[in-house]
């Protein structure tokens, strides 16, 4: 008789109990019969194994990446092959800082020389990061590890362990600010002079504007820079200030980015390392273009120009030109102390037009009156000879009908000696209020000059006018 291929095996397996064969599993006792499996690993004792085995794996990874070091790449190395790679960066802080204090997002630019890398950090490692004053800044020294993550268009790296961030701080160079050129971008510097300006361009960013004898840079303070370290102090014109920060660029100019409010150091006047040295108008000659000067002299010559007015200075040693726009000259306490005669004391900026140099004061207190000006004398018009042209005179009499032409109008004066014609150019006849009409009566300051065989009086500013004078 065949065999019966379709009887079930009798013969117990390592899953079935060995008493009535049927699978019983991982059960060390048949659930069927209650019979004892013997030469089985009970599951607890594997799951504890496998425990113990995870636990020292963890262990072992974690005594081998405490002791092995972090490796160090350029960011010319940093590849797409490296995306996730937990590496350390050494460079310089070459862009000014940014922060979201709201979320706690820090962020800067990492310069090492080959390419730069954006270093950002996350709320709670940033606020580790200002617990334990660790603040970064342009111009900063850092070495830094973390996550690389590669982008299209640049390299990021998080900051994951706060501990993972190191910093110095080189000392600054002292400076003067017209030394200060774009090949000194991320170099931390100092400079000592005088607040000229303090203004706000926008919401979050103040501009101060400082002036040593060489010239002049801009101190720039941004919403980031109060938030990390602080509000600015009050700070006025004419205070002296001595600043510390990295030199960052705006539109090509260089400009000095302080790490903190604390680089700002005010006081009630310029120290005297910004104090500028008297320079007599000989020496001039041979000042860069450009430099800030102090200088006295006496004006030999008064006269209008189109916007302000302009004196010739001199000391004996040399002449220059003193221009002084309209709102410096008429904001002077007194203008007409500044006159043929005086003896003044100014600082600007040394320029030059057509070939001649020109001291140029920014603002009132820039210029020092040391003698005023002779009172202008009073004269007759019958008594001025062609002999006078060039002479600052004084008159006053009553207007006849003014007369326009392409460039300003002229008007006749009668003061009862004679008749004299007064030449108005534009820029000084649209500023009259009121304007010449027949019949005024005026006081006038000009020069005297002849035209054509007769004598015209010039105003050189709308100060020389007076209506109403007796």
């Amino acid at each position: 008789m065949a065999e019966d291929t379709n009887t079930i095996p009798t013969t117990p397996t390592g899953a079935n109990c060995p008493s009535c064969g049927r699978f019983v599993g991982p059960y060390t006792t048949c659930p069927y019969c209650g019979a004892k499996l013997s030469g089985r690993i009970p599951v607890r004792i594997v799951k504890i194994a496998a425990l113990l085995l995870a636990t020292v794996g963890l262990l072992a990874l974690w005594w081998l990446a405490h002791r092995m070091d972090i490796p160090t790449v350029s960011a010319a190395d940093a590849l797409g092959t490296m995306n996730m790679a937990y590496v350390r960066l050494h460079g310089r802080i070459s862009r000014s800082l940014s922060y979201d204090p709201a979320s706690g997002y820090l962020a800067f630019w990492l310069d090492d020389g080959t390419g730069e890398v954006r270093v950002s950090s996350y709320r709670d490692v940033t606020q580790a990061l200002l617990a334990a004053g660790k603040i970064p800044a342009l111009g900063d020294e850092v070495t830094v590890a973390g996550t690389l993550r590669i982008r299209e268009d640049y390299v990021a790296l998080t900051l994951n362990v706060p501990d993972h961030l190191e910093l110095s701080r080189p000392e600054p160079m002292m400076l003067k600010a017209n030394a200060i050129t774009p090949l000194d971008v991320g170099a931390r510097v100092r400079v000592i002079g005088e607040v000229r300006q303090v203004r706000t361009p926008y919401e979050g960013m103040t501009l101060i504007t400082v002036r040593d004898d060489s010239g002049e840079i801009v101190v720039a303070v941004d919403e980031t820079t109060v938030a990390l370290t602080g509000a600015l102090p009050e700070i006025i014109e004419g205070q002296g200030i001595d600043v510390t920060g990295g030199v960052s660029l705006y539109k090509d100019t260089p400009q000095i980015v302080p790490a903190t409010v604390a680089d700002i150091v005010l006081s009630a006047a310029p120290s005297p390392a910004a104090a500028i040295p008297m320079t007599s108008l000989g020496e001039a000659q041979n000042i860069a273009i450009g430099s800030w000067l102090r200088v006295q002299g006496r004006v030999m010559l008064m006269e209008g120009f189109k916007g302000g007015m302009k004196a010739t200075l001199d000391d004996g040693t040399g002449q220059i030109m003193l221009v002084l726009w309209d709102n410096v000259y008429t904001a002077l306490e007194n203008p007409f102390a500044v006159d043929v005669g005086a003896d003044v004391v100014v600082e600007g900026e040394l320029g030059v037009y057509q070939e001649e140099l020109q001291i140029v004061p920014e603002r009132p207190s820039d210029i020092t009156i040391v003698t005023p000006a002779p009172e202008i004398p009073w004269v007759a018009v019958g008594d001025l000879k062609a002999t006078d042209a060039g002479r600052v005179v004084r008159l006053r009499g009553i207007l006849g009908t003014p007369k326009g032409f392409s460039a300003g109008a002229k008007v006749p004066l009668d003061d009862g000696s004679g008749v004299i014609t007064i030449l108005l150019w534009t820029n000084i006849l649209t500023q009259l209020d009121p304007q010449p009409t027949a019949d005024q009566t005026v006081e006038i300051i000009g020069i005297i000059q002849e035209y054509r065989g007769d004598l015209e009086i010039v105003p050189r500013s709308p100060l020389d006018w007076r209506v109403g004078g007796n």
